[in-house]
């Protein structure tokens, strides 16, 4: 959980990092190593609301609540290590 200058409060269902700025603004990002480029979550906060500026694909539902609580759940499927079996093949040259 993670609190806004605001003082709203900001939970996830995954590990995530939050940058914000004096005015409101906020940057959340899954926090996982070699995935790749993250796309974020943009959030605007003030003592009243949240507008919501932009949504990754990797964002499930977004739960605004009137106790100034937003509830971030993430597709996590995405983020399962899935290993495939490989199998060697020799080729003949000629």
């Amino acid at each position: 959980m993670k609190k806004t200058v605001h003082g709203w409060e900001i939970i996830s269902n995954l590990d995530v990092r939050v940058y914000q700025d004096e005015a409101g603004g906020v940057v959340i990002l899954v926090d996982r190593d070699g995935f790749g480029d993250p796309v974020p979550v943009l959030l605007n906060f003030d003592d009243d609301g949240v507008d919501i500026k932009a949504l990754s694909h990797l964002t499930k539902s977004v739960r605004v609540s009137l106790d100034k609580k937003v509830r971030i759940e993430w597709h996590d499927e995405y983020f399962e290590e899935k290993t495939q079996a490989m199998e060697y093949i020799e080729v003949e040259r000629d």
